[in-house]
């Protein structure tokens, strides 16, 4: 097909969407309120997902030292954690930090550890292991604990599995969600688009009679519904985005404390708008345009 038949094709695509106008908004209003819905589910999965790595990434083994331990052995020690696959970070704390951080956890009851500096200390030394999949984290304990010179290896077990069987859970229930709202606003929009379509077969039929080909025929509905689906999502996107900030500035207002506390657990604001307009932009023009076609088959059996 020549450029300038396209080009003729994709203004006779635009101009069908203005001629169909009523049809048309109720498309876009169908069209937007699918993907908006759809929208909030990618921010809200976004957010957790987030958190969730957030929450993660807390999770760390710690491994006390036995006292009396020569630094050689320390540093030993040291080497052979770090040397365990999937280990992300080592930090030594030693007693004397680990009696000013109880202190501290203390506030002001920490005058009842008055008098435990030096010797008197009961704190022991320890390391503090991060990993890089904390599902490992059992495991990589169990391989610690086992060495000399460590006393007790401590990582809430307990927590931890509740944590990971909760974020899993989580993952797998918002990733399942999204999948079918996805295949819930393809069969809506398809339908939505068939209806504009049907409103049209004659003029189908009577292209058809004349002698145009099935590509001819198709390709302004084609564009009509890319097009659709381009308007729907920018309108979508662009409610999601004033609603997100509203909920964003009334959270900051109205419950300040807890919002700080979560803002760094949360996903960037700019970083999930973007991927979400971008998805909607994607979804709304590959269904538009799946959505033309099979509409179209019908019509087009003349």
């Amino acid at each position: 097909m020549k450029f300038r038949t396209v080009k003729r094709q994709f203004y006779e695509g635009i101009v069908a969407l203005w001629r169909n106008r009523v049809m048309s908004l109720a498309s876009i209003s169908s069209v937007t309120a699918v993907l908006l819905v759809l929208g909030l589910f990618l921010v809200i999965t976004l957010n957790m997902n987030s958190i969730i790595l957030s929450v993660e990434a807390d999770v760390e083994i710690k491994a006390f030292l036995e006292e009396g331990l020569a630094p050689a052995q320390v540093s030993g020690i040291r080497n052979r954690i770090e040397n365990i696959n999937g280990v992300k970070s080592v930090a030594f704390e030693s007693k004397e930090e680990a009696l000013q951080k109880y202190k501290e956890r203390l506030g002001n009851n920490a005058d009842l550890l008055e008098g435990l500096e030096g010797q008197d200390n009961p704190f022991p030394s320890s390391y503090i292991v991060r990993l890089d999949d904390p599902n490992t984290v059992d495991m990589v304990a169990q391989e610690i604990g086992t060495y000399d010179g460590v006393e007790d290896v401590e990582y809430g077990k307990d927590i931890v599995d509740k944590l990971l069987k909760a974020t899993n859970f989580i993952r797998v229930a918002g990733t399942g969600l999204i999948c079918i709202f996805a295949l819930i606003s393809i069969f809506i929009i398809s339908n939505t688009i068939k209806l504009t379509v049907a409103a049209r077969r004659k003029e189908i039929s009577i292209m058809k009679y004349v002698g145009a080909t099935d590509g001819f025929i198709r390709l302004p509905f084609i564009i009509e519904g890319m097009m659709l689906g381009v308007l729907g999502s920018a309108f979508a996107s662009g409610i999601l985005l004033i609603a997100y900030n509203y909920f964003i500035r009334f959270a900051n207002n109205n419950f300040g404390g807890i919002y700080v506390l979560m803002s760094g657990r949360l996903a960037p604001f700019e970083d999930t708008m973007m991927l979400t307009s971008l998805l909607l932009l994607a979804a709304g023009i590959v269904v538009g345009v799946i959505g033309s076609r099979i509409s179209l088959r019908k019509f087009l059996k003349v």
